[in-house]
């Protein structure tokens, strides 16, 4: 096994084998474009088996051979300084078995079915002012899974309100009785792929279906023009998203490893 650091010219290579489990790979593939992300090959009689892409804070392990020769990264990894590594579950399982792991998170990929779509019932209404975003903060401070949003409320709005004028954030919600109940944004500064995530309802408008009207609204907005991705760890949230069309692409997994 002989791992190499590719080229420019050789990435499209490395995007042909990203897409031979294209559901799973569509969102690290258009990562490819940024020039701040190198990309690793692993090479067995000439043949690329895995890939280890080398962001400025992260790893993304992905191989086509199974068990893979994780042990060949490991002086890769080293090599970058990198400590958080992420990808299918299984192969990051194998990483696992041969570091010091200080964290792990497990989560599951899902991808949406555009023909899946249905219909909308309710008013579900889009972040547009700095205001909203001091109201979404307040609705994130009642979510115990959103708490790390902070305590400076200002800070977040701003930072909220920048990305979403950028181009890069659209945050939707909807309302009761002129209280944001229900929350989700989708990130869509990839041509092809965009991720919905900051899903978050108050406990009190839980099992109401608001969360449902928010990620169909997005799915309708964003569905026939990029490929629909989200992560989830809860069972329960699980089964709502399947019932909105989406479908599990892959079990997730990321550690934070010591050497």
């Amino acid at each position: 096994m002989v791992i190499k650091l590719l080229k420019q010219d050789q990435y499209p290579q490395a995007v042909a084998f990203l897409d031979k489990n294209h559901d799973v790979n569509a969102l690290i593939a258009e990562d490819l474009k940024d020039e701040q992300v190198r990309v690793f090959g692993q090479y067995q009689d000439a043949e690329l088996t895995a890939l280890l892409i080398n962001y400025p804070d992260k790893m993304y392990c992905c191989s086509s051979v199974m068990p893979a020769d994780v042990e060949a990264f490991i002086p890769v990894i080293q090599e970058t300084g990198i400590r958080r590594i992420f990808g299918k579950q299984e192969l990051i399982e194998s990483i696992k078995r041969i570091v010091k792991t200080e964290i792990e998170s497990d989560s599951v990929m899902m991808k949406y079915d555009n023909r899946a779509a249905g219909s909308i019932s309710g008013e579900v209404c889009k972040i547009t002012s700095l205001e909203d975003c001091r109201r979404l903060y307040r609705l994130f401070i009642q979510v115990e899974e959103y708490k790390m949003a902070g305590p400076n409320e200002e800070i977040f709005a701003d930072e909220q309100y920048e990305s979403i004028l950028s181009g890069k954030l659209s945050v939707y919600y909807f309302e009761e009785n002129g209280t944001m109940a229900a929350t989700a944004g989708i990130y869509t500064d990839h041509e092809k792929t965009a991720v919905i995530a900051g899903v978050a309802t108050p406990p009190k408008y839980r099992r109401k279906g608001y969360a449902s009207k928010v990620i169909a609204r997005i799915c309708r907005d964003y569905g026939d023009e990029k490929e629909l991705y989200l992560f989830y760890n809860n069972p329960d949230a699980g089964e709502l998203y399947k019932k909105l069309g989406f479908y599990d692409a892959a079990k997730w997994k990321v550690i934070g490893i010591s050497f």
